[in-house]
Order: structure tokens, then sequence, then C-alpha cells
């Protein structure tokens, strides 16, 4: 499992001397230049940019040297929207050991702890296929899920969100709620937006147990909201900022996009294949209920949300909506479960 993870980051540094700044992706064009400035002063050597505007590694790498925000004029100051970037967490906040590492060491262990998280995740989702009934080679449905791998790509906070959720799911199909409520909170704080994937497991609950979970909803949407009150002490959003650029109304942003979409017809076949997998998605997830399945159908309609910038290319939505690829794969590829109750409530 590690050697796949480690395959998938080798082949990024391929073409580039094996210079880990480039997973960094600090881009060619990119507006913010001074976080490029900023990040060559911290390294003392130069980045390896890549073409366009860059993507998020960059903003988690300087978050990584001072992931509490304890110096927040030294760092922070530079991402360009603080309160949103920041609100992710968990990613920066391991990787930067607290921001005890030095920014060299930081370079080194963001992709190792995507790794680390990829073997996690393939893990927690093989042993979750079992508990459904199926393969434990479904686990590569977590290492394959193009999210994934485009999240690694980046250096993004996706592969954590995802593989605590996993286990999270895990533990409550096994009845370790205890458990479930420290992986959910650990999920939440990596991608804020997994919310709605526990709002989803949340349902199942009680579907299932005919019990409200409160103890699974509430601890992990507290630990989200008083992180956003501890960010909004530390940090100052400049005035002209928008914090969250990636919603708008429903089904603009996919309408906005279609005549590119025209232009590239691989990247139409799979875009227009990941849409059609989410109707699919509820449909199973009604006649295969299981926790995974339910957790992902909150990506469904926010992904008609998405905005243009985000469906632009597939390697954008595929990482915004990573759960519901995963869970439909194991939830076609697993038998459906008919007698057996799979686990106790966690509330």
């Amino acid at each position: 499992m590690p050697l796949l993870g480690t395959l998938i980051f080798a082949s990024s540094l391929l073409g580039f001397d094996g210079d880990l700044t480039v997973l960094l992706k600090f881009g060619s064009d990119d507006p913010t230049a001074a976080l490029t400035a900023h990040a060559e002063a911290v390294l003392n050597r130069d980045v390896t940019p890549t073409s366009g505007q860059g993507h998020d590694g960059k903003y988690f790498f300087l978050q990584a040297l001072d992931p509490l925000y304890l110096s927040p004029d030294e760092h922070a100051v530079h991402l360009d929207r603080p309160e949103y970037r920041a609100q992710r967490m968990l990613f920066p906040l391991v990787a930067g050991l607290g921001g005890l590492l030095s920014p060299g060491a930081v370079l080194w262990s963001m992709p190792l702890v995507n790794i680390a998280a990829i073997a996690l995740g393939t893990l927690g989702t093989a042993r979750l296929a079992q508990r459904l009934d199926g393969s434990a080679w479904l686990g590569l449905a977590f290492t394959l899920n193009p999210g994934i791998i485009y999240s690694s790509i980046i250096s993004g906070a996706g592969i954590v969100a995802f593989a605590c959720a996993i286990w999270g799911t895990l533990a409550i199909v096994d009845g370790r709620s205890r458990s479930a409520v420290l992986w959910f909170v650990a999920a939440v704080l990596a991608r804020e937006v997994m919310l709605l994937y526990l709002v989803g497991v949340c349902c199942h609950r009680l579907l299932v147990t005919h019990r409200i979970p409160w103890a699974l909803g509430a601890i992990p949407t507290l630990s989200v909201f008083a992180w956003m009150g501890y960010l909004h002490l530390r940090l100052d959003s400049p005035a002209e900022v928008t914090e969250i650029q990636e919603f708008g109304p429903p089904f603009v942003g996919i309408l906005d996009v279609f005549d590119n979409w025209l232009s590239d017809p691989i990247e139409l076949a799979i875009i227009l294949g990941l849409i059609a997998m989410m109707p699919l998605l509820a449909l199973r997830a009604i006649q295969r209920p299981n926790p995974l399945a339910w957790g992902a159908l909150g990506f469904i309609p926010l992904a008609t949300l998405m905005t243009s910038q985000v469906w632009l290319n597939f390697f954008d939505i595929s990482r915004a909506i990573t759960p519901i690829v995963t869970a439909y794969a194991l939830t076609v590829l697993t038998a459906p479960r008919r007698t057996r109750d799979d686990a106790a409530s966690p509330s």
C-alpha cells in the first residue's frame, strides 16, 4: 500500500530532477508572486514552478510552518484567502509537526504524510469492503480514486480528510463509537466539507438504529466551529477578499463550462461518466444502504453548486467530490446486506 502512494508521488517528480518543490505547485503565472518569493526566502533556494497559477500545495506549505497561527504576520499574511485556507488545519499541523519542523523538513514531511494517508485509507477501505461482504482488493477504490491521485499531485489535504472519514466509517460499522467520533473530528478539521459526509453517516445511523447519534454529529461539528472561532481571533482577512469562491447557483457552473468540454472528447467522456455516477450512487444507496454510500450522498447536491472554476477540469471536480467514486465502487461491488446489522449506535 505505501508502494502505490510512493509511485504516485514519484511519477509527479519525473522531469523535474526529483525536486520536491514541484509538489508544492507554485505557478509560473502565479498572481501571488509575494508568496513564491517568501517561500524561496524561507527555503533559501529557488522553487520549481509549474505551469499556470499553481495549486493548493503552496498554501499548505506556508501553513505547515505556523499551523497554529502564532505569528500570522510572518507566513499566513501571504495566503490568498486566509480564513478559508486555515480552516483545513490537520494536514499542515501534522506535516509541520505543530510548527516545529524547518521549511526544508516540511518539503519531505508533506509527501510522506500523504503517502501514509493513502496507505491508511486503502487499508481502511479494504476492511470496510470486507465488512460489506466484499473483497479486500476493493481497498484499491481508495488508492485509484482520481480525486486521491490528483490530491497527491498537488499536495492537498483531501487524502488525509477522506482517510480519516473511512476509518470513522469503519469504526461505526464495528460499533466503536468513541473512535468514530475522534476519526470524524480529524476528518472535518482536515477538510470542513467532510461535514456533509458526517451528516450522511448520521442519517444512516438513524435509519439503522432509530436513534439520533448526538455525539457522533455534535462533537465533530463543534470542533469545526471552535477552530473557526480561533481563526477569527488570530487572522485578519482583507475586506476585499471573498473567502468562498467555489459555490454558486445550482447547475450554473456546469452549464458555463459545457462548451469547453466539447473541445476535448476525453475530458467530456470522463466528466459525463462522473455525472452519471451520481444518480446511480443515490439509487444504490437506497437499494444497498451502508454508511459509506450515505456519507457520499451529500457530495451530489454539493456538485451542482460548484462554480465553473471547479467544473472546468476533471482534475478539480474529481477532488471536490472524492467520496463519490470510492463509495460507488464499494456499493456496487459488494453484496447487499440483508440480515446483519452493522453496529451499535454511537449516540
